[in-house]
């Protein structure tokens, strides 16, 4: 870690031992802030709210911190060159079991559709409303550890398929995303999921065609089936086929996530009391 990395843990050494100790520190955040000062101020006034902040200016040193000891959340000042070149770096990691919360002077649609790509789990504006932030991070650490839902994405366009895949994720669900509706039955056996959410219009085999075929299975005769589709008109179609829900494109990312998550709670739950 950089020679100068040393001061922001300084900042909590000198705040007083009783803190430091508090059994309400319940969440390790890591920051990425090239700026060192900047750095060290943000972290310094998080942990008054009761986080555990480690402090990092340069991408090797965060990959490997991230490998070391995984945090349970990672702030990230996306800016300068070296914050858009780490953002690129750690969107591409293996390991993606912790909610990423962006900062930035950009407030525009491509910079906040980039984000939401990336997984992040949020996008801040500076100057920092360091309360708000504090509770996002609280509310996506808890949402994490409670809704890791296995979810099957079906879509023939890859876009659309990466980008429901990042919204899920960004929510701590664990995603799995194809394609072509041939590879149902084995991604079915392979993956397990609690629920497969999928586009209606496909070539080959639409959605309609792809739910009978689960359901011919009576491994998966309740698992729950989610159409998305900008044709609205053929909702009933879908619900009498077999499918738990109708949701019309495009899709609010905050109703996707709570309607997936509702619709999988209930199959856990039902899988629990057999």
């Amino acid at each position: 870690m950089n020679n100068d990395l040393p001061e922001a843990e300084k900042i909590s050494e000198e705040a007083s031992f009783e803190e430091l100790n508090h059994t309400d520190y319940r969440s390790l955040v890591y920051l990425y802030v090239p700026d060192i000062n900047a750095g060290q101020q943000l972290a310094a006034t998080l942990e008054l709210y009761q986080h555990e902040v480690l402090c990092f200016t340069e991408a090797d040193e965060l990959q490997s911190a991230i490998m070391v000891r995984m945090p349970q959340a990672l702030v990230m000042d996306v800016d300068s060159p070296a914050g858009m070149a780490t953002r690129k770096k750690i969107a591409n990691r293996v390991i993606s079991n912790f909610p990423i919360i962006y900062i930035s002077e950009m407030d525009d649609f491509t910079q906040r559709l980039a984000a939401v790509r990336e997984g992040a789990a949020g996008y801040f504006l500076k100057p920092l409303d360091v309360e708000a932030l504090s509770a996002k991070i609280d509310e996506k650490i808890a949402r994490n550890e409670v809704l890791a839902y296995r979810i099957l994405v079906v879509d023939d366009d890859e876009m659309l398929a990466t980008y429901y895949d990042a919204i899920l994720s960004s929510a701590g669900m664990h995603v799995k995303a194809i394609n072509d509706p041939s590879d149902i039955l084995d991604s079915l056996k392979k993956f397990k999921p609690e629920l497969v959410l999928t586009d209606l219009n496909m070539p080959v085999c639409n959605g309609l065609e792809m739910a009978q075929i689960i359901r011919q299975n009576n491994r998966y005769i309740d698992i729950p089936i989610v159409f998305l589709s900008t044709e609205v008109q053929k909702q009933m179609t879908a619900i009498e086929t077999g499918a738990d829900d109708f949701l019309g494109k495009p899709i609010d990312p905050e109703k996707l996530i709570s309607t997936i998550a509702s619709r999988a709670e209930r199959y856990r739950n039902l899988r629990k009391q057999r």
